[in-house]
């Protein structure tokens, strides 16, 4: 969208002119009506100029917090104001230290110029007096001729607004020629053909005591320059505080857009990682999910019986019966053998064998009692204990114990 750039004088003369993004001309310089230029301003972001005259430019010291800045400003340029400070409207730009830029207009005034748009049907984005959007240059004073007005623009300040007639004794206020003749300085004219012509010899003068006088001359007048330095380096906004302009949402999404697709951007790719990671863990689940089923097929044949429904099950069915198993067999004899062992410690195994679910034992007591005594505790725990024979040698006996499966 382009930028409708309007210089506000009165309500029967107004100039317009339509630029791109970069500040460049679209359109030749128009005049005429507050109305018409309403009429061309349609579909634009409208950007008014207005009177550098009505406006003070300042950049006071003002060592307090931000919080208390606005009110802070009125007292540091009492002394410089005519009018009550009271009446007056301030905005301010970005500090630099304790240095605050701030342009001070009357109150009244700065109503009527709005209330006087807002009857045309303009909103603007954005008010700045045209003092405020010369545009600056590093190594030159910057001057601009337009009629009955001079802006002086020197180097890393503000631009003045002089009479233009006598135009001598104006450059002399905006500190040109400088006290001595100063080879380091330079200065840059911007005039229209005709304020070339009426003002060529003063500048000729000037010419004689700076280190160089360059001028540029205005085909279309001063608007497209200061349109240009309102879009390239903008200034701040004389519409703060009560005249803030309200959210333009559209303005807001052209400048961030490229931040938003990019984040956009970066929430979808990682929805996608994400996305492409489960699956990626499903397919590995699916694949170890087949190698356990074809691992169970191998060690449990059964698994691939009709009446088999659940691996899990299954498993769960092997494992208790590998844990029933350690009460049976020979794990189960040892395990009866040794409770009975506790409950007659006079007794030893001297010998031991296992074959076909039967154990036989060869034990060594101080009496048949004693022998006796250990079948019957391993009887009791659900093996059959059988004593075939027993010996006696000197004071102790040895006796023959065979021990068959639970039961």
């Amino acid at each position: 969208m382009d930028y409708c750039v309007l210089r506000l004088q009165s309500v029967e003369h107004v100039e317009w002119l339509l630029v791109n993004g970069q500040g460049e001309p679209v359109s030749r310089c128009q005049h005429g009506t507050l109305s018409e230029a309403s009429a061309a301003a349609a579909g634009h972001r409208a950007l008014v100029l207005v009177p550098a005259g009505d406006v003070t430019l300042a950049e006071p010291d003002v060592p307090v917090k931000s919080g208390r800045l606005m009110a802070a400003l009125p007292y540091a340029l009492e002394e410089s104001i005519a009018g009550d400070v009271e009446d007056m409207h301030f905005a301010v730009g970005r500090p630099v230290g304790t240095k605050v830029p701030t342009a001070v207009v009357d109150g009244a005034l700065m109503q009527r110029w709005l209330n006087t748009l807002a009857q045309a049907g303009i909103t603007p984005r954005a008010l700045y007096a045209e003092s405020m959007v010369v545009p600056a240059n590093p190594g030159h004073t910057v001057v601009v001729c337009q009629g009955d007005e001079i802006l002086v623009r020197p180097i890393g300040g503000f631009a003045l607004s002089l009479e233009a007639d006598p135009l001598g004794p104006s450059l002399r206020l905006a500190g040109l020629p400088p006290a001595l003749d100063a080879p380091s300085c330079h200065v840059l004219v911007y005039a229209g053909q005709a304020d070339w012509e009426r003002h060529q010899g003063e500048f000729e003068v000037l010419k004689s005591h700076v280190g160089s006088l360059t001028v540029q001359l205005l085909a279309d007048g001063a608007l497209p320059l200061l349109a240009a330095g309102a879009i390239n380096d903008p200034p701040f906004s004389l519409l703060q505080g009560a005249y803030t302009v309200r959210g333009d949402y559209s303005e807001q999404w052209q400048r961030w857009r490229l931040a938003g697709a990019l984040s956009a951007a970066l929430v979808v790719l990682h929805l996608a990682t994400l996305v492409l990671g489960m699956w990626h863990v499903q397919a590995e689940e699916k694949k170890l999910d087949q190698q356990m089923l074809t691992l169970l097929h191998q060690t449990l044949p059964e698994l691939s019986h009709p009446a088999v429904t659940s691996a899990r099950a299954l498993v769960e069915s092997r494992v208790r019966s590998m844990g029933s198993a350690g009460h049976t067999g020979m794990l189960g004899a040892l395990s009866a053998v040794s409770t009975a062992l506790a409950a007659s410690p006079d007794l030893k195994i001297t010998a031991l064998s296992y074959h076909d679910g039967t154990t036989d034992l060869t034990v060594d007591a101080p009496a048949v009692g004693t022998i006796d005594q250990f079948q019957k505790a391993i009887s009791s725990q659900g093996f059959a204990a059988l004593m075939q024979s027993t010996t006696q040698h000197e004071t102790r006996y040895q006796g023959h114990v065979q021990i068959k499966g639970a039961g």
